[in-house]
């Protein structure tokens, strides 16, 4: 009995600021401060971080044969103890119609007193560090001029009450073409297709079936309207229940070096509006963005993030 009240104390303090209440909350953080911007969606023009986006991506761009990205993200857990922090490091090579990707993300969620140990004793407060960390590894292949396939792998450690281990894989596709002055893509795909273990129990992650697109056509002179939607559906197992969701953003960008942002995101439990701001000075990209919460019990979402193409 002990056994299982400490795990879902674990559960609980490791999911509080993510509405969904799913293990591993670092993998429902937005893949970018470009896709937080628009309102979670993954298949997106611009933006690097292709591990945690979609590495198929990289083959929308023209002048992208390696990029490194750097992203910062703070939650502001009003109602709560602990804000969280994270940090998202990733690196991408492109040769000809091959891709890869990888990258690591560590979850800073504060500080525990734990009063009791794992027998229920009680113990002095001392503050326990909870943590979490995913390493991921990905592939891209260009099959001809518009269809592209990719897999994702991603090995994940959890730190709160208990120890949590994990692997996942994810994987794609996405068609690309255009119309006169409009270039569009479709995607769909899977992620978090998996198994997770603590002490002696291992269990199946939460797997998400996705389906998304964007739309981008010129304005005026060298401005462009880009407008991207994504649905998801979350086949849930033991306590969690099935969800769906759906994100909506749109970015107007101006001479390539500046972006404006909105996007809205509904479903799961974590409905929100998010705005950003995007420029770009030759080879150095800068995203910054904000989620504000519909949802009650949700924190606010700050997102920064600096990349170098090469």
């Amino acid at each position: 009995m002990n056994k299982y009240l400490l795990i879902i104390i674990g559960c609980l303090i490791s999911c509080h600021a993510m509405a969904q209440g799913r293990p591993f909350p670092i993998v429902d953080l937005p893949s970018s401060a470009n896709s937080l911007a628009m309102g979670g969606t993954t298949t997106l023009r611009e933006g690097g971080c292709y591990p945690y986006t979609q590495p198929c991506n990289i083959f929308m761009t023209n002048d992208t044969a390696m990029r490194a990205d750097y992203q910062f993200g703070y939650i502001d857990n009003a109602e709560h103890v602990n804000n969280y922090t994270w940090h998202t490091l990733t690196m991408a090579w492109r040769h000809e119609k091959q891709a890869l990707c990888v990258g690591m993300r560590y979850l800073d969620m504060g500080k525990l007193k734990q009063n009791v140990d794992k027998d229920m004793n009680q113990m002095p407060d001392n503050g326990k560090c909870m943590r979490s960390f995913s390493f991921d590894l990905g592939y891209a292949l260009l099959l001809n001029s518009s269809l592209s396939v990719y897999a994702t792998v991603a090995l994940m450690s959890e730190r709160t009450l208990l120890t949590t281990n994990g692997c996942a894989l994810n994987t794609g596709a996405a068609f690309s073409s255009h119309w006169h002055n409009m270039a569009y893509t479709a995607a769909l795909g899977i992620r978090n297709v998996g198994f997770y273990s603590y002490q002696n129990t291992t269990k199946m992650l939460t797997p998400l079936v996705y389906a998304g697109g964007n739309i981008s056509l010129p304005t005026w002179g060298d401005q462009k309207l880009t407008v991207a939607a994504e649905g998801g559906y979350y086949r849930g197992n033991g306590r969690i229940k099935n969800s769906g969701t759906l994100s909506i953003g749109t970015a107007y960008s101006v001479c390539r070096y500046l972006s404006l942002q909105m996007g809205a995101h509904w479903g799961d439990e974590d409905n929100y509006v998010a705005y950003g701001l995007n420029a770009r000075l030759g080879k150095i990209t800068m995203e910054t963005s904000m989620k504000t919460p519909i949802t009650a019990n949700v924190g606010k979402m700050y997102m920064a993030g600096v990349g170098l193409i090469f």
